[in-house]
């Protein structure tokens, strides 16, 4: 690699490059097409899209420089997510779609690298210690989450117990709320936070933390339990000298005011660091499952530790049943769908269909039918089953000109990137004419977070068409109601009883038939997080139309529920 290229990199990873130096790297940027294409492609295999936490001036100058507007505003999200846009638009000549895919379990390592320094790329020897982490005061860490706000944050609140927050702080913070970088202070109680990537943060107050990405936190004093999905390992958690990295599952890190941590494992594996006042690794220890340790950055130590240290308990979010009115049924019935499933009863492998003759919905994998004493019964996809979805045994094709619409009740469990609804066309492919689907927060797309994303693709295929985002996020463990239609030359999507701004796309193009499905991308058996997307959580009440719904039908099907998901304009 030559050195100009290498000391760049080494400067987008830190900004431990002297000003005269930056500008000489700044020039080349600007006047050398080439050297920029080979800046942008090693930022892509290096899995260096995280790495962009600064707001500092220069990097404003970079995005000049490459080719970004600086009239943007200059957050560090928007910074990243125009590198991701720039990575993602920018062809690599004989490399597939399918081979760049294969770098995903990489970026998380990577990552974790760049977050907190360890290991070390290019054997450059550093001139200053990168900035820390800059808090946001609460008056501004709130990203507006009314309808309409398309402001992405980086978590989203779950749960308050007993919460009572710092008398200095801001506004109050309420369950639902997306939050943007900067500091969180509990004086007690107990908060449960999803990272939009789908990390789940339990935290114990008294506590005082920093929101840095959505790979990271910064813990100066409190109790924190974390449990990361698959796809987000690499999470960070650090404190002043110490770090944890997430390599698997489930961790607890409990900060002292004396600037000790002590950990337990509960699930996979942490690398525990002790960190320089500079920030670099000093020392590390991989530590595995039902391993309690101590990070004792004055001496320079990890220990393994025996004994009776209190760790925050686990979130202990729950489903709530979905409670509807008796009229509902007849009013999705008398909405003429081509098929409803209510899920009340089963045969051994499917579930009937409550329109006369309709066909009934099989069953693959161990999907539970909840119980009468949980409410009105639904169905529950299971956490960790990769291979579990339903499936009509014959194709549906809407023929009504005007469109169709595809109607359901769901609770996630999680902020997921996970499949609803899809229509896949020939069946058991991966080729989509229709998919409705959660989103999160990752490093290979540019998705909105926490949102429904709607997918119509004519003729059917595995990627590109057109699509659109709810502007309503979903909230993990409440019910939602959603509808995702075509209506004549709009996508249009409602989400509790709230439409988005719908999608003009081409009219005139017949539906294919297809295979429909639930809970699950497509039905090939092989789990890759990207490819096969698995739902976790419930469903109920799945409608199918062979024409779309009218707004006021949309809205009187959600107002049957009660209590309300959410509110209708």
């Amino acid at each position: 690699m030559e050195p100009d290229l290498q000391e760049l990199l080494t400067a987008w990873m830190s900004g431990e490059v002297e000003p005269a130096r930056y500008d000489q790297l700044l020039a080349r940027i600007r006047e050398d097409s080439e050297f920029r294409k080979a800046f942008v492609e090693e930022i892509r295999l290096l899995g260096m899209l995280k790495a962009v936490q600064s707001s500092q001036p220069r990097w404003l100058q970079l995005e000049d420089e490459i080719g970004w507007s600086v009239q943007r505003p200059t957050d560090s999200n928007t910074i990243e997510e125009a590198v991701a846009r720039l990575v993602l638009d920018d062809p690599i000549e004989g490399r597939s779609r399918r081979r760049r895919r294969a770098w995903v379990p990489l970026l998380a390592t990577a990552a974790a690298l760049v977050l907190i320094g360890l290991g070390t790329v290019f054997s450059i020897a550093t001139r200053r210690a990168a900035p820390g982490p800059q808090p946001a005061p609460n008056s501004s860490f709130i990203v507006n989450a009314s309808l309409g706000s398309h402001d992405v944050g980086l978590a989203m609140i779950l749960q308050l117990e007993g919460v009572r927050w710092s008398a200095t702080d801001g506004p109050r913070l309420a369950v639902g709320e997306i939050l943007k970088a900067g500091r969180l202070r509990l004086q007690s109680g107990r908060a449960t936070l999803s990272m939009l990537n789908g990390v789940t943060i339990v935290v114990e107050g008294p506590a005082d933390l920093d929101l840095v990405s959505v790979d990271q936190v910064f813990c100066r004093q409190g109790k924190l339990r974390t449990r990361v999905p698959e796809g987000a390992e690499g999470f960070v958690v650090s404190g002043p000298g110490t770090a944890v990295v997430d390599l698997g599952t489930e961790f607890a890190v409990n900060h002292t005011t004396e600037g000790r941590a002590r950990g337990r494992v509960y699930q996979g594996m942490v690398e525990a660091t002790v960190l320089s006042p500079a920030g670099t690794p000093q020392r590390s220890q991989l530590l595995s499952e039902s391993k309690t340790f101590e990070i004792n950055p004055g001496a320079g130590q990890i220990d393994k530790i025996e004994g009776a240290e209190q760790f925050a308990a686990p979130s202990d979010l729950a489903a709530t049943p979905l409670t509807l009115d008796p009229a509902y049924p007849r009013a999705v019935l008398d909405s003429r769908p081509w098929g409803y499933w209510r899920f009340e009863s089963r045969d051994e492998n499917s579930f009937p269909n409550q329109v006369s003759g309709g066909l009934p919905l099989l069953i693959h994998g161990p999907i539970r039918q909840t119980t009468v004493s949980e409410g009105n019964r639904s169905i529950e996809f299971i956490t960790g089953h990769t291979g579990q979805y339903l499936s009509l045994p014959e194709p549906w094709q809407p023929l009504d000109p005007r469109g169709y619409a595809v109607e359901l009740w769901f609770l996630p469990t999680s902020i997921a990137h996970a499949a609803l609804a899809s229509l896949l066309t020939p069946a058991d492919s991966n080729r989509h004419t229709f998919l409705l689907e959660l989103t999160s927060r990752n490093r290979l797309t540019l998705h909105k977070p926490a949102s429904i994303r709607f997918v119509h693709r004519l003729p059917p295929g595995a990627n590109g068409g057109d699509y659109t985002f709810s502007d309503q996020y979903y909230i993990p463990y409440r019910w939602h109601h959603l509808v995702g239609q075509i209506n004549g030359d709009q996508m249009e999507v409602f989400v509790d009883g709230n439409p988005s701004p719908p999608l003009h796309v081409a009219p005139g193009k017949a539906t294919p038939a297809g295979q429909f499905l639930l809970g699950r991308l497509t039905t090939r058996p092989k789990h890759e997080p990207g490819s096969s997307r698995p739902f976790y959580g419930r469903i109920d009440e799945v409608a199918i139309y062979n024409q779309p719904l009218s707004k006021a039908e949309v809205q009187r099907h959600f107002q049957l529920a009660s209590p309300r998901a959410g509110t209708v304009d």
